[in-house]
């Protein structure tokens, strides 16, 4: 098995993640580590002697550079490609319950139990996408399963697929730069006739990081979202969404309105930023603008998506 690990920033998120899976046996020389800097000038990230490193040029958003990593890594052997974020924390165990899942079933792609960090409240226990082309997690294991339980996709946080089925189906779809993508490679994956599934024995700390860019989380779930369930289940997918963010926006602008005027003690920012994110969002989808997003309004953490000299990769 060889593993990639998505880093941000200068922070050193990683390095416990890093130390873990040494710990449970992963040789340092099949972990390679990917970094989109979150600043032109920023120093590369601390790393275990032994790993193997590629800087991007700016922060590509997950999709181009997990991208990255993967094809770097089906350049050498291996059956398995453990993908994983930085924020990661995997609990005792679950590595050798993920590759125990992997050596006795014939899944493509398997995820683990998602856990709020430092907590046993499920963060997803699987993704599941509804009739009308929506996602959802699933937060409770099925009944009477034991072992993998199937699903529709898994988190992108932490994944194990065979090296087979990104060499099959692609990687992830890099227009969608962040948030659905793997999704989407799921849905590919599994029309490719591959099973995908979660290892309820695995358990990882990892926490959502919407809250913290609101803006772009809003634009890139909404855009990205509609051209998931157009891809799921047809044009009532797409359409189905497309109302939900409209109803989102009109929401939002009403919340906004109302801490405006001093009706609720609480900043505007955080209603404007997800009414305006959601609004270019979906307006963007149907322009067919693709890449990272646009400058908005709560861009929390998310900098340095445009590439040396000016100008975005995509849109």
């Amino acid at each position: 098995m060889r593993a990639v690990i998505l880093t941000y920033g200068s922070a050193g998120v990683h390095v416990p993640l890093l130390e873990s899976l040494v710990a449970e046996g992963l040789e340092p020389e099949r972990i390679l580590v990917v970094h989109n800097p979150s600043l032109p000038q920023e120093p590369d990230p601390e790393l275990l002697p032994g790993c193997e490193y590629l800087r991007m040029s700016h922060n590509l958003g997950y999709a181009a550079a997990m991208n990255r990593g993967i094809e770097h890594q089906l350049e050498r052997e291996g059956e398995l490609l453990l993908l994983l974020t930085h924020d990661a924390r995997l609990r005792g165990g679950a590595l050798a319950a993920l590759l125990g899942a992997a050596a006795g079933s014939d899944y493509g792609v398997l995820g683990p139990t998602l856990l709020f960090t430092g907590t046993d409240e499920p963060f997803s226990i699987g993704g599941l996408t509804r009739p009308n082309g929506t996602m959802t997690h699933r937060l409770e294991p099925p009944r009477g399963v034991e072992g993998v339980a199937p699903c529709d996709w898994v988190d992108g946080g932490t994944m194990l697929l065979r090296a087979e089925v990104p060499r099959r189906v692609g990687g992830f779809d890099e227009g969608f730069w962040g948030y659905c993508e793997e999704a989407d490679f799921c849905l590919r994956a599994t029309r490719a006739g591959y099973r995908v599934g979660v290892v309820l024995a695995a358990e990882v700390d990892q926490d959502p990081g919407g809250p913290k860019r609101l803006g772009p989380w809003s634009y890139l779930m909404t855009r990205n979202a509609i051209a998931y369930a157009q891809r799921a289940v047809g044009r009532r997918g797409s359409a189905f969404v497309t109302v939900r963010a409209v109803l989102q926006v009109l929401y939002a602008a009403a919340r906004t309105a109302v801490r405006g005027i001093g009706l609720r003690p609480a900043p505007a920012i955080e209603p404007w930023s997800e009414a305006v994110g959601t609004a270019r969002g979906c307006l963007d989808f149907y322009r067919r603008h693709w890449g990272p997003p646009p400058r908005l309004p709560g861009a929390g953490d998310m900098s340095n998506v445009e590439a040396p000299g000016g100008g975005g990769d995509g849109g």
